[in-house]
């Protein structure tokens, strides 16, 4: 965002990675324990005093948080400036939208004639292993509100399905859950920035790897040129009328046929900064849009390159062969942030972690 021309603020907890990174202009650490609602205040004030041009939220709980606005905005004076920095906010994190359920964004992307899963919404105690016979097995049983995988169980039967649904952990006892027909076929994604409902520009990929097996986020990735899976994240951001960094999951089946579409990501995904690795500035395309300016997308027509992603890769395999065949996503130009990286992983994943050198002369992203 900074090399797209945007100036940075950033709200986060205290002794987030993020403030080891020198590509901000200003930040406001919060204390564990803040009220969701005293979040998304902070954040439409801090959006008045700085006129924001856009608000981003970079994970499931910040937008959470931030879709509270409008409800907030009732409790204002209507010309504060309070009331001021919320329409701010509620503009990009405009609320509950379908976008943020996956299971109904499921079934509104089958109404408008994309491919998905079959799947059946699971009622605890009252659904039946019959009502499940459709799907075939295996299967998937999903919770929505749930990110990175943590909320997919894949199941042999579907009595195994609603057994499990009948005790679900505690952290999903509240949340919908569906039982969903497994596809074969490879994992693939589009990342991209959109404004209104327009998708501004866009870059595809298919997952080699993921971290953990067999449902983490991607941990080595190649960009490919793929229109169908562009085609249908013009069709989903249309479809939301959806502003902002996003990313859309699918598989690309066995049989051959279209692309199957899984998720929406209704914020920054993993990949977003690797727009310029696929000729596809994903920030300055928004920059742009903002501005009034043209923008000539490109939608990542013409690359074909495999990226091991950091530190995922790393904790998957430290003696990964992508780590040197593919390009390593390591942040060398952020050398503050890339050692807390290496500090918080080997921590959490004791295995050695050993980063090549960057090759002198060689530009990193």
């Amino acid at each position: 965002m900074k090399a797209a021309g945007f100036r940075v603020f950033v709200i986060c907890p205290r002794n987030s990675l993020l403030e080891f990174s020198d590509q901000i202009d200003g930040r406001h650490g919060f204390l564990p324990g803040l009220a969701v609602e005293d979040l998304t205040v902070m954040a439409a004030r801090a959006a008045a005093r700085f006129q924001a041009d856009m608000v981003v939220g970079c994970e499931e709980s910040a937008v959470g948080a931030l879709g509270l606005a409008g409800r907030l905005l009732d409790r204002v004076p209507e010309g504060s400036a309070d009331a001021r920095g919320l329409r701010i906010v509620q503009r990009w994190c405009g609320g509950n939208a379908w976008e943020e359920s996956r299971s109904r964004c499921v079934e509104k992307a089958a109404e408008a004639g994309i491919r998905t899963p079959r799947q059946v919404v699971v009622v605890p105690r009252r659904t039946d292993s019959i009502d499940l016979a459709g799907l075939g097995e295996p299967l998937l049983l999903k919770y929505d509100g749930s990110s990175a995988g943590r909320g997919v169980l894949p199941v042999s039967t579907a009595r195994q399905a609603t057994e499990l649904a009948s005790s679900p952990p505690p952290d999903r006892s509240d949340r919908r859950v569906v039982a969903q027909e497994f596809v074969r076929g490879r994992a693939a994604s589009v990342s991209f920035s959109a404004l209104d409902g327009r998708l501004l520009e866009g870059f595809a990929y298919t997952v080699l790897h993921h971290q953990p097996e067999p449902f983490g986020p991607a941990s080595v990735i190649e960009v490919v040129d793929h229109p169908t899976l562009i085609d249908m994240a013009r069709r989903i951001v249309e479809l939301a009328g959806y502003s902002g960094f996003g990313g859309i999951d699918a598989i690309l089946p066995e049989d051959g046929g279209p692309p199957v579409f899984l998720e929406f990501n209704a914020r920054p995904t993993q990949t977003t900064h690797l727009g310029n690795l696929a000729g596809s500035d994903l920030c300055a395309a928004m920059a742009c849009a903002l501005e009034g300016r043209p923008h000539d997308a490109v939608f990542g027509r013409s690359v074909d390159k495999r990226v091991a992603l950091f530190p995922a890769e790393l904790i998957r395999d430290p003696g990964s062969h992508y780590l040197t065949a593919a390009h390593h996503d390591v942040p060398w130009s952020e050398r503050r942030m890339t050692e807390a990286i290496l500090s918080v992983t080997q921590r959490l994943h004791p295995a050695p972690a050993v980063i090549p050198a960057a090759a002198p002369g060689t530009a990193h992203r």
